[in-house]
Parts: C-alpha cells; sequence; structure tokens
C-alpha cells in the first residue's frame, strides 16, 4: 500500500535522509521515497497496516522535524450508499484504548498537578481544583470535545482505527504543539529505553556508533568493555553497511541512517545480524543482544605529549561519574598531570551527573548551579557530599573525593552541539577560573527539564517539558547565546569539517591540538 505527501518548506537536502529515516522509524516496516524536487514523498507501507493511522502519525512525526505533510492522490474504494445495515452486519470490536476516557482521565489529572521539586521522574504533589491549559479562553472545552470526536469514531467510523496509536500520535501533536522545542511525549516502550539509556544499562550489542558518509553506514567509534560485540570480534572503525541476512538483508545505504539503527535494536536474546566493511574486506556478524553497561567517558594518553590526558565525555547519565573517576585515575597512574575534558558534541544529561562530576573539581560547599522556577523559586546544589541509594548510587560523592582533581591544569574543548549540562561544566570551570576554554561557541541550552513517569496516574508512558532555567556560578543565564571560549574561536579546519569528528586523528584534529596547547604552555 502506498501513501503520497506533499512536504513544505522543501527540505534540504542534508535533511532528506532524517526525514526518510524518521518515516521508516515512526510506521514500522515502511519505506520512504522523495521525488526529484524533494517536494513529494512516497511511503510504501506493510500490507495490513492502518492506513490512516500511518498517514496520522507520519503527519504528525514531520510536524515534529518543522514540516507541514499533506496526503495526495487517495481515493477511498467506492461502493453505492447503504441504506440497511445486512443482516450479517456485526459491530466492530471495541478499539483497545478508549480514547473520550483516557483522555479526559489523563488531561483532568496532569492538568490539576502542581510539581514541587527536580528529580528525574519526579513525584506529583499538590492537587489543584479548576484550571488547565486546554481551552483557557472560555470558549470551548477541548478535553470533552476529543471525548465526543472519539466516540463519532467509535460508533460511526467506516475505517479501522487503533485507539492506541492514536493516542500516542495525538499527546505527541499535543507536546509539538505546546512550543515547548525540548518536550516529549514518550510511548511505555520509548520511556522504557529512555530511562535505561540515563541508568547506564542498555540492551544491545554493546557499541557506540555514528554515521558514515563514506562509505555509507553506520561507523563504529567504540565498543564497549565486555560487551557481546567485543567478545565477536567487532573493532572500532569498522562501518556497519549490511543490516540482517539472506533474503531479509537491506543496505545502510538504501534504507537510510535511522532506519538502519532502528533495525539493530531488539530484545535481550535476539539476534542481530550485521555485515561490517573493513580495510575493503565485508565480514558478516550474528551476535546476541544482552545489557551492556553504557560508556560515557572514555580516556587516552596524547599522542604528542604523554603528560596531557584526554578524557572525552559523550554524555551525562548516571553512571558518568564512575566511570569519569576511573578514566582519571588510570590516566593519572600512567603519569598524565594536564587534562583535555573533550564535551563536543555532548548533549547534556542528568543533574545529579553532572553535579557529581563538578564536584570532583571544587571546593566544599561551592556554589554549582541555581534553578530558576516559574513561580520565581530558587533552588540551589553545591559541591558537598552526598550518599545516594538505588539508582542514583553511582552519582554519590564521599567527602574526600570533592576537589579530588582541583589542582591539575585543564582545557574544555567544546563546540556548536555542546549543549545542556555539558554547558553547565563549561561554564562552572570557567566561572571558577579552573581550566581554558577552547573550541567555537555552544549551542545554547540553559533550561532545565524534567521528566515524569506516568504511571504514578496509573497510565504507561512518560513525558518531558521545560520547567525551569538554570544559572551557572557566575548567573548569567547562556539561553540562546551559548558558552564561549577563553579566547579566539578556533573552528576545524576546512580541510576535515565535513568528516566525522569521533574518526579524526591527533594530527588531524586541529581543535584538540589548540586544547593540548592550552595546558602545556
Amino acid at each position: 500500500m502506498e501513501l503520497y505527501f506533499s512536504i513544505s518548506p522543501v527540505p534540504a537536502p542534508t535533511r532528506r535522509d532524517e526525514i526518510l529515516g524518521a518515516i521508516s522509524a515512526t510506521v514500522p516496516g515502511a519505506s520512504a521515497e522523495f521525488s526529484k524536487d524533494g517536494a513529494k514523498i512516497r511511503v510504501r507501507i506493510p500490507a495490513g497496516a492502518d492506513r490512516l493511522s500511518a498517514q496520522d502519525a507520519i503527519v504528525f512525526r514531520l510536524l515534529g522535524l518543522g514540516f507541514e505533510a499533506k496526503e495526495l492522490a487517495y481515493t477511498p474504494p467506492q461502493a453505492p450508499p447503504i441504506t440497511n445495515i445486512p443482516q450479517h452486519y456485526t459491530k466492530p470490536q471495541p478499539r483497545t484504548v478508549r480514547l473520550s476516557v483516557f483522555i479526559i482521565s489523563l488531561v483532568a489529572t496532569v492538568l490539576a498537578v502542581s510539581i514541587l521539586g527536580f528529580a528525574l521522574g519526579a513525584a506529583f504533589m499538590g492537587i489543584f481544583g479548576d484550571g488547565g491549559t486546554l481551552g483557557v479562553d472560555g470558549t470551548e472545552d477541548y478535553s470533552g470535545k476529543i471525548g465526543i470526536i472519539d466516540t463519532i469514531f467509535s460508533e460511526y467510523a467506516l475505517y479501522d482505527t487503533n485507539g492506541d496509536f492514536l493516542l500516542d500520535s495525538m499527546l505527541k501533536a499535543y507536546v509539538a504543539a505546546t512550543g515547548d522545542q525540548y518536550a516529549a511525549y514518550y510511548t511505555a516502550e520509548e520511556f522504557a529505553e529512555i530511562m535505561a539509556e540515563n541508568s547506564g544499562e542498555l540492551v544491545g550489542v554493546g557499541i557506540t556508533v555514528v554515521e558514515s558518509l563514506d562509505p555509507v553506514g553506520i561507523a563504529i567509534i567504540g565498543v564497549m568493555p565486555g560487551s557481546p560485540a567485543e567478545e565477536a570480534g567487532v573493532l572500532p572503525g569498522d562501518v556497519i553497511v549490511v543490516i540482517g541476512s539472506g533474503e531479509n538483508a537491506f543496505s545502510v545505504a538504501d534504507r537510510g541512517y535511522e532506519a538502519a539503527l532502528a533495525a539493530l535494536r531488539g530484545e535481550a536474546g535476539s539476534i542481530a545480524n550485521f555485515t561490517v566493511q573493513r580495510e575493503g574486506e565485508q565480514i558478516s556478524f550474528s551476535i546476541a543482544r544482552a545489557l551492556v553497561e553504557n560508556v560515557s567517558v572514555t580516556g587516552r594518553v596524547s599522542e604528542t605529549d604523554n603528560s596531557v590526558g584526554i578524557v572525552s565525555i559523550s554524555q551525562f547519565i548516571i553512571n558518568t561519574p564512575v566511570q569519569f573517576e576511573v578514566e582519571m585515575d588510570k590516566l593519572i597512574a600512567k603519569g598524565c598531570t594536564r587534562f583535555v575534558f573533550d564535551v563536543r558534541n555532548n548533549p547534556g544529561g542528568d543533574l545529579n551527573s553532572i553535579v557529581a562530576v563538578l564536584s570532583y573539581f571544587l571546593n566544599e560547599d561551592d556554589l554549582i548551579v541555581t534553578t530558576v522556577y516559574k513561580d520565581g523559586t530558587t533552588e540551589s546544589e553545591y559541591a558537598s557530599p552526598v550518599d545516594y541509594k538505588g539508582d542514583y548510587e553511582a552519582c554519590s560523592i564521599a567527602k574526600e573525593d570533592i576537589g579530588k582533581y582541583r589542582n591539575y591544569q585543564k582545557a574544555v574543548l567544546i563546540n556548536g552541539n555542546t549543549a545542556s549540562a555539558a554547558e553547565l561544566f563549561t561554564a562552572v570551570l570557567r566561572d571558577y577560573e579552573l581550566a581554558t576554554i577552547v573550541g567555537t561557541t555552544t549551542y545554547g541550552k540553559g533550561v532545565l527539564q524534567s521528566i515524569f513517569d506516568l504511571s504514578s496516574f496509573g497510565y504507561s508512558g512518560g513525558i518531558k517539558l521545560t520547567t525551569g532555567y538554570y544559572n551557572p556560578p557566575s548567573g548569567e543565564n547562556y539561553d540562546g547565546k551559548g558558552v564561549a571560549p577563553s579566547g579566539a574561536q578556533t573552528p576545524l579546519d576546512d580541510a576535515v569539517k565535513n568528516k566525522n569528528l569521533y574518526l579524526l586523528t591527533e594530527q588531524e584534529d586541529n581543535q584538540l591540538r589548540a586544547a593540548i596547547a592550552a595546558v602545556t604552555q
């Protein structure tokens, strides 16, 4: 079955693969292609799939990417008008989710809640009476309107609909329409995945990847220690070019990066089949997926100065503080006395994680961050001993570990994709004059998101939304402005700016060389 859409504005060629991958990830089993002018998309959906549900999902997904999609040239099958219901007619079975019941309950509950404090999966407290967001101008009761529309479709629609799919699509559209660019609604499966990722545990073969353009594929930039991939012989530098095996195999070039990534995922114990290109040779692997530790920190000694340790932090998740301490201690044991902290392309992460990592550099009771909430109240975090139990145990900081790495010479390496908690890491070390900042101005995300687990209300899934501004010790918020280098901007050289950052050698990486120079002068 095929669907046709017009898309506006016409996406740049550099974004088309992203869009095609998003469509494939949104409608499992679907494939898509652009017209030559990029103004239309043809989508093939699997036999038996719900056409209307797929159409809505694609429209909402593209809306979230900043594009308006309109379906073209679909004509439903013609049939004579029904004047009498046949005797054999059987009313369709109720859908698995009644939107009227679910949405009215969810909206009424969510909009009647006061959120106290910040924490991942924070509790909801303080129920208000009347009020909310929908229909605040008094013109219509929108939650009731949704229930009526759902009832009409349930009773009279000729075409079958999938209630779960409609609900998820509507909630994603609601979040997108709020204007909060960092907000998101997560289905139960997506919520479980994001929580697992933040906890530092993932199901997979144990590889860290980025997109490869030459050859087209999925470049493996890291293999997690003790992972199934390491045991099977997968190496950093391998490029996955084919996913699957036999008649189910497809090339990454044909299907696209995002769709290929989705195909690599699976449940623990299931088999991941893929083929890599290594030094001109193709090697196939068949590896059982398992629970693996997500590696967010790696360290190495500089190739040009063995007194310099290079610590790359890809994100700040719950196990980052423990991994950071391990890598730092390894490098110090190897004789490193100067450090470059590479947070280029680091999108941020968890508040407790970044507070713990920064505590290694500060004096006890030094201010780290102040959060300013909607009502003007503030909450501050300081470098102080903390002993977490349960999920956040890896973010605990002993009194003797505060300031452990303060006296080493340091540089922080940043770029335009350094964001959120990674910007806070940079700004705090800058404000206390503990590091030289090298690279290019950061992304500029000085607002805080909270993730809330809807199981508090008996529902599946979760939501993320912006709940406050966070300020570094200087008090100067950098949202929309970014954090600038200490001196002149140091962009990547033109000769390598189109290459994958993670695959650059130290000699090719002029930004890294500038950071090394900053700690050795």
